[in-house]
C-alpha cells in the first residue's frame, strides 16, 4: 500500500509542477482601475492651396474717401498764396467746351470779364475742384483768385482759338452764385454744323 502511494505521488508531482497557468479573472470594475484606450489622433487634413494672383490689389487712399464722402463745392475757405491783388473767378461748365470759366476785375462787370484755362502751381495750390469727388461740383462757385497770366495761351479745339491761361498760386472761395448768362469766346461758332469745313487756325492769335 505504501508502495502504492509513493508512485502516485511520483507520477501526479510533475503534472501539477508543470501545469499551464490558470487564466486571469476579467475585471470587474471594482478594485484596479480599467485601462482606458489611448485617444485617438485626429487626422490632419491639407488644406487647399492659396492661389496667387498676379494682379495688385491697391487700397483707396484715405484721402481720396474723404472726398468721396463731401458735399458738392465742399472746397477749403482758403488755400495757397492769398496775398496781394487778387481777381474774383467763377466756375463755369460748358458742355463741349474747354476752359475753367471767368475772371474779371472787382469792380468791372462779368460783361468785361476774361475766359481763362487755368494751371496750377505745383506744390503751391491746386485747382479748387480737386478737393472734390467730381470736377463739375464746383460749377458755378466763386473765388478770389490770386495768381498771374502764363506768357502762352492754350487751345481751344471746339472754336478753335486761343484762350487765356491764368496760373493760380491760391485761391479764397466765395460760396455759390448766379450762373452767368453769356457764351465763351466763339462758342456760337463751335456748334454743330457752324463753320464745319473750316481748318484749325494753327497760328497764335
Amino acid at each position: 500500500m505504501g508502495i502504492l502511494v509513493t508512485l502516485s505521488w511520483l507520477v501526479l508531482l510533475p503534472a501539477i509542477c508543470f501545469a499551464p497557468p490558470l487564466p486571469l479573472r476579467p475585471s470587474t470594475g471594482t478594485g484596479t482601475n480599467p485601462v482606458i484606450p489611448a485617444a485617438s489622433e485626429p487626422a490632419v487634413t491639407e488644406s487647399e492651396p492659396v492661389e496667387e494672383s498676379d494682379e495688385e490689389v491697391r487700397h483707396p487712399l484715405a484721402e481720396k474717401v474723404l472726398r468721396a464722402t463731401l458735399p458738392a463745392a465742399h472746397t477749403p475757405a482758403k488755400h495757397g498764396q492769398t496775398d496781394g491783388p487778387y481777381l474774383i473767378a467763377q466756375r463755369t461748365i460748358v458742355e463741349d467746351y474747354c476752359g475753367w470759366g471767368w475772371v474779371r476785375k472787382e469792380d468791372d462787370t462779368w460783361r468785361q470779364a476774361r475766359w481763362i484755362a487755368i494751371e496750377p502751381t505745383v506744390g503751391v495750390c491746386p485747382i479748387p475742384h480737386t478737393f472734390l469727388p467730381r470736377p463739375e461740383d464746383d460749377n458755378n462757385q466763386q473765388y478770389r483768385f490770386y495768381g498771374d497770366f502764363a506768357p502762352y495761351r492754350a487751345y481751344e479745339p471746339q472754336a478753335d482759338m486761343w484762350v487765356d491761361v491764368f496760373i493760380l498760386k491760391g485761391f479764397l472761395s466765395l460760396g455759390p452764385a448766379e450762373p452767368i448768362r453769356r457764351d465763351p469766346p466763339a462758342q456760337a461758332s463751335s456748334r454743330p454744323n457752324r463753320f464745319a469745313e473750316r481748318g484749325a487756325n494753327m497760328l497764335r492769335p
